[in-house]
C-alpha cells in the first residue's frame, strides 16, 4: 500500500469533521489560526493506517466536510508537521525516511488508533519498508514482529529507546528489550543518532533464541549494581555542551543467563566519558526479548539460593573478587568475556536458580600478594533436609588438590585438576566444575572435610586466608554469604 500511494501523482483526503470555512480571506491570520485548530480535532490525523497515506505521496490535497478544497500537504506542511510531529523533510520527500531515527519514526504512530490491534504494527510497514504476513488474531505479537524484522535491516539501536506507557503502566519491575506498544515511543520524537565512527562497532544487534544479542560494552553501576548499556542517540531539543556528550541508555540487570532491563519509565542519560567501570572490551551482551508479569515476578527471586561473597581484610590491604586467574591471563583476553553467565559482578554474587548441583568458584587476589590468587569453590550438597551450601577454599601455588579431595577419583577420570588450576586462566568450563562439585560431594558425604583454611608463601605480614559460609532468610529469598577473612 505504501508504495501504490507513493506513486500516485495525487491523493485526496476528505476530512469529514473539518468544519467550513466561513472568513471571507482564508489567506488572513485568522482563518490560518482556525484552519489549525479545526485540524487538530480531525480525526484523520490520529489514525493508524492514515499515516502512510500522509508519507507516502507527493501531493496530497484536503478536502472539508463541504468538499471545498482547504489545501495541500507543501501548503499545510508546518500545520501538518505541528500535529503529527512528522519530520517535515519527510513530509516533503518520502524518500527521507530512511534518515530518520527508528524510535522517531515508531513516535509519530505512538498516539494513533487502530479498530484491530494488530493494524498497529501492519500500518507501519512501508514507513519501515519491511514485509510482514498479516496473521489476525495474533495481537500484540504483530509489534514484537515488526521490531524483529526491523532489526533485520538496521543497526539503530535507538529502537530499544522506548519507555513504559505511562498511561496504563504495568505492575512488573522487569521488561525485556522489545517494546509492547508504538505509543511506548510517545517520548522519542527528539531522537538523533550520535554519528560517531568510533562507535560503530557497539552498534551491532542480533535476534537470537536468547533474546537480543549485542555486541556492545556495558558500564557498571556498583552503586545501584546494576548495568548501564548505551543506545548511541541523544535528544536534540536538550541543548548539549561539547563536554557533555548527552548518551541515552537504558538500565539492565544481571540475570542467570543474561540481562533484562528495568527502571523502563525513566530516561537515562549517561554523561560520563571517563573509561572506569566500562568494560573494556566488546562483547556479546543477550537481553530477553520480552519479559511477562509472571517472568518479572521470578526475576524478583534471582537471588535466591545465590552464592555473595563478602571479603575482610585488613586496613590498607585491597583485593580482587574474579571468576578468571588474573595472574595467568594473557593480555589479549577479554575478562568480561570470561566470566560465566550466572555471574554478577557489581553484587558479587553467584545467580544460582536454585540448582541442587550448582558449582562456582573465584579467584580472591590480594594486593600483598598479587602473584599469589587463592581459589574458593562453593556449591550444595543436597539432602532430605534441603540443600545445604558449602565452600572450599586453595592457595593457588599448591601443586596438588589430592589433600582436598579424592586421589583415586582424580586419577579414575583423568580430569587433570591439579594441572588445570595451575595452568588455566578460564575455568568455568561446564564438565570441569561438574566434575570439581562432584568430588567435594563424595568427600562431604563420606564424612570428609574439605579445606576452608590455606596459607601463603613468603613472610609477608598477611599470610592466613579463611572461608566460611553463612545463611539468611531476606525479601530476595534465601543467601549464602561467603567470608573471606585474610590476616
Amino acid at each position: 500500500m505504501f508504495d501504490w500511494y507513493r506513486k500516485a501523482v495525487v491523493c485526496y483526503t476528505y476530512l469529514q469533521d473539518l468544519p467550513k470555512s466561513w472568513n471571507s480571506d482564508p489567506e488572513s491570520a485568522r482563518a490560518r489560526d482556525q484552519l489549525h485548530a479545526d485540524l487538530i480535532s480531525c480525526k484523520w490525523f490520529s489514525r493508524g493506517w492514515t499515516l502512510q497515506e500522509l508519507i507516502a505521496p507527493k501531493c496530497v490535497e484536503f478536502y472539508d466536510c463541504s468538499w471545498i478544497k482547504r489545501g495541500t500537504k507543501k501548503s499545510l506542511q508546518l500545520d501538518i508537521a505541528s500535529i503529527t510531529n512528522v519530520d517535515m523533510s519527510v513530509l516533503s520527500n518520502s524518500e527521507n525516511l530512511s534518515t530518520i531515527p527508528v524510535a522517531r519514526k515508531m513516535s509519530w504512530a505512538a498516539k494513533r488508533q487502530t479498530t484491530r490491534v494488530e493494524d498497529m504494527a501492519y500500518s507501519l510497514l512501508g514507513i519501515f519498508d519491511v514485509n510482514l504476513p498479516l496473521i489476525y488474531g495474533e495481537g500484540n505479537k504483530a509489534f514484537i514482529r515488526l521490531q524483529e524484522a526491523i532489526a533485520l535491516l538496521t543497526n539503530d539501536l535507538s529502537l530499544f529507546a522506548w519507555l513504559e506507557d505511562e498511561l496504563n503502566p504495568s505492575r512488573q519491575s522487569y521488561y525485556g528489550v522489545l517494546a509492547q506498544l508504538p505509543r511506548q515511543f510517545v517520548t522519542c520524537r527528539h531522537l538523533e543518532r550520535i554519528e560517531d565512527p568510533l562507535r560503530h562497532d557497539n552498534q551491532s544487534f542480533t535476534m537470537t533464541n536468547r533474546g537480543v544479542e549485542f555486541q556492545t560494552s556495558l558500564k557498571m553501576d556498583f552503586t545501584k549494581e546494576d548495568y548501564i548499556m548505551p543506545l548511541y542517540c541523544r535528544d536534540s531539543s536538550v541543548q548539549q555542551t561539547e563536554a557533555r556528550l548527552g548518551m541515552i541508555s537504558i538500565r539492565l540487570i544481571k540475570t542467570s543467563s543474561g540481562f533484562a532491563r528495568h527502571q523502563a519509565g525513566k530516561v537515562f542519560v549517561d554523561n560520563d566519558e571517563s573509561t572506569s567501570n566500562w568494560d573494556p572490551f566488546i562483547r556479546s551482551v543477550h537481553i530477553t526479548k520480552i519479559t511477562t508479569l509472571a517472568d518479572s515476578q521470578r526475576l524478583d527471586l534471582r537471588f535466591n539460593e545465590a552464592f555473595r561473597f563478602l571479603v575482610q581484610s585488613p586496613r590498607g590491604v585491597t583485593y580482587k573478587v574474579t571468576t578468571h586467574n588474573t595472574v595467568s591471563q594473557k593480555a589479549d583476553l577479554d575478562s568480561a568475556s570470561m566470566r560465566p553467565s550466572y555471574w554478577d559482578p557489581t553484587r558479587r554474587v553467584f545467580l544460582t536458580e536454585a540448582y541442587q548441583y550448582f558449582t562456582g568458584m573465584v579467584y580472591i587476589t590480594f594486593s600483598v600478594y598479587p602473584e599469589e590468587p587463592f581459589i574458593i569453590l562453593c556449591g550444595f550438597l543436597p539432602s532430605q533436609a534441603g540443600m545445604k551450601p558449602w565452600v572450599a577454599l586453595q592457595p593457588h601455588q599448591q601443586t596438588s588438590w589430592q589433600s582436598a579431595f579424592n586421589p583415586a577419583t582424580l586419577a579414575e577420570n583423568r580430569l587433570g585438576l591439579a594441572e588445570i588450576v595451575s595452568q588455566k586462566a578460564y575455568m568455568h568450563h561446564p564438565r570441569f566444575l561438574a566434575r570439581a562439585g562432584q568430588i567435594i560431594r563424595a568427600n562431604l558425604d563420606r564424612g570428609k572435610a574439605v579445606p576452608t583454611r590455606a596459607k601463603a608463601t613468603g613472610t609477608r605480614p598477611y599470610q592466613r586466608v579463611s572461608a566460611s559460609v553463612t545463611s539468611e532468610v531476606t525479601e530476595l529469598g534465601r543467601i549464602h554469604d561467603i567470608i573471606i577473612s585474610f590476616q
